[in-house]
């Protein structure tokens, strides 16, 4: 699976890459990818009903609808792929040297497939078994 995995990641780079006038501009897709991991990871924090959680999960569920296209089990797959990349990125922060890269690694390797499943590169069940992979 890790040679699969390396492919559907290499494909989003690529497909990615072309995409974009410039390969080095952020703003065509990915800081709207990466707010809402942050809202997602925000919003996974906090276990107890409140305002602020209410507004923060609004925001994410109108972001997510400018990104996230198709039906309920690609939308909580991709939910699932960003709340997983966003957990390991702060795990990864929370440690150092080969560990953490281990956690960024993996972090890079769920947000990519969040990425490649919304631009039709990876389906649902392609991520699902690679999500399992990393879990175990």
């Amino acid at each position: 699976m890790a040679k699969n995995k390396t492919a559907m990641i290499k494909s989003v780079e690529k497909l990615d890459s072309r995409k974009k006038a410039n390969p080095l501009d952020l703003s065509a897709d990915q800081d709207l990818t990466i707010a809402l991991m942050n809202l997602a990871a925000i919003e996974d924090g906090f276990s107890a009903p409140s305002d602020l959680i209410n507004f923060v999960r609004d925001v994410r569920r109108d972001l997510m609808a400018r990104i996230v296209h198709g039906d309920d089990k690609i939308w909580d797959t991709s939910w699932r792929l960003l709340v997983l990349a966003a957990q390991l990125m702060d795990q990864g922060n929370k440690s150092s040297g080969a560990a953490a890269y281990q956690y960024f690694n993996r972090s890079y390797e769920l947000y990519s497939m969040f990425l490649g499943i919304n631009m039709g590169l990876i389906s649902p069940k392609e991520v699902k078994k690679a999500v399992s992979d990393i879990d175990n």
